[in-house]
């Protein structure tokens, strides 16, 4: 996975948990100390995804498999239980396919060209 090559190859241990919803990106606080910050349930729940008990590497729920099943392999995993949700939240690890290998893409990401090199060069 991206994370397995950024611990191998630049020793960084990482982990990320993708939502999707509406979220405020803004400056928060008053005039003298502020922020910009993104605030919402779906960050919230992004953040709580990532702890390392339930996550080993990059987790996603399942609005976002929705979205992106026709680009990448998922595979399910258990259901959590995370604070602010009555039932659990039904959550999915992207798996690599033979020709569907991290750095390569299938789709035409538009404008895109240098962000691409730059997590490629990264991963």
């Amino acid at each position: 996975s991206i994370c397995e090559s950024l611990l191998e190859e630049l020793g960084v241990k990482t982990t990320a948990g993708a939502t999707f919803g509406k979220v405020y990106c803004g400056v928060v606080g008053g005039s003298k100390r502020h922020e910009f910050a993104a605030l919402g349930p779906s960050v919230n729940l992004a953040a709580r995804l990532m702890l390392p008990k339930t996550n080993s590497g990059v987790i996603l729920v399942d609005k976002n498999v929705r979205l992106l099943t026709s680009q990448i392999f998922f595979k399910p995993l258990p259901a959590v239980k995370a604070k602010g949700y009555t039932e659990p939240v039904p959550i999915f690890e992207p798996v690599m396919a033979g020709e569907n290998e991290w750095g390569q893409t299938k789709t035409n990401i538009v404008g895109r060209e240098t962000e691409m090199k730059e997590i490629i060069r990264v991963a």
